[in-house]
């Protein structure tokens, strides 16, 4: 091999190495414990007083626990989300599928007969001390952009 097709492999590794790199990146880990920033967040009227949502992110595994107040009322939900598109059923008897848009996991929740219930699409800050997620239902077109700060 010539001396220019030596830099061009060299060249062509880079860039892999760059796009795996960049890649592994781009999906990141939401373990930690997350706090509802009510002030910073449009929740669309929606009466949520608190939501403490405690994450452990290992791989396509994403399971959680959310303690909430709405309307006066306390409650807890807890599941598991598959973040490479298997199919998972919530607490509510939903079908759950997750998949990655870039940096951006996607989850889609399901009736039983595949009627679209909710989509919500979650984001990390750069720094890793704030979540958003961005709620969509289409039945009563309630729409919220949330905001979460990172537990210390």
């Amino acid at each position: 091999m010539n001396t220019q097709g030596k830099v061009r492999l060299i060249l062509v590794a880079m860039m892999v190495l760059t796009t795996l790199t960049l890649s592994a990146q781009s999906k990141p880990n939401f373990s930690g414990s997350w706090e509802l920033n009510v002030a910073k967040s449009d929740l669309g009227g929606a009466p949520i007083a608190k939501l403490v949502v405690q994450m452990d992110h290992k791989g396509p595994v994403l399971k959680y626990t959310a303690d909430a107040t709405v309307n006066g009322e306390t409650f807890t939900e807890s599941g598991t989300i598959d973040t490479e598109g298997k199919a998972t059923t919530d607490s509510r008897g939903g079908q759950v599928k997750a998949h990655w848009e870039g940096a951006t996991l996607v989850v889609v929740t399901s009736d039983g007969d595949g009627n679209l219930l909710d989509t919500a699409r979650m984001g990390l800050a750069t720094d890793g001390k704030a979540m958003t997620r961005d709620y969509e239902r289409p039945a009563d077109q309630q729409k919220r952009h949330e905001v979460y700060d990172k537990a210390k």
